[in-house]
């Protein structure tokens, strides 16, 4: 089934002392996964806060692209990074069937139709 999206995302949580490790881990990935057939992004996040996390999310455009990609000896050097989170890490995979950008505002923000004043 194809569901015309795929987001991944992948949180970890990495003890302080390795919280370097996964970043180069991480980053030495991003651009071979862009170039691969079917990447629509790869972007890693760093969070800040009480249980600083970091986050690698990418978009792929079908389901035959993500397989292929978790597949790969590249998607091998992700799961390292993820042996190194300090627990469980969050893994997701969402597949997006509808999207909507700013007529989804415009439609909740004036359902009567008429003009909206900024």
């Amino acid at each position: 089934m194809n569901a015309g999206m795929i987001i991944g995302t992948v949180r970890i949580v990495p003890p302080p002392d390795r919280r370097a490790d996964v970043l180069e881990i991480l980053r030495s990935v991003q651009g071979p996964v862009k170039v691969q057939p079917g990447c629509v992004a790869c972007d890693i996040y760093d969070e800040q806060g009480s249980e600083p996390a970091i986050v690698f999310f990418e978009r792929w455009d079908s389901d035959a692209a993500l397989d292929a990609h978790l597949r790969s000896e590249t998607y091998r050097r992700v799961l390292a990074a993820i042996e190194l989170s300090g627990g469980r890490p969050d893994i997701r995979f969402e597949h997006v069937s509808d999207r909507a950008g700013m007529e989804l505002i415009e439609r909740s923000r004036n359902p009567g139709g008429t003009a909206v004043s900024a």
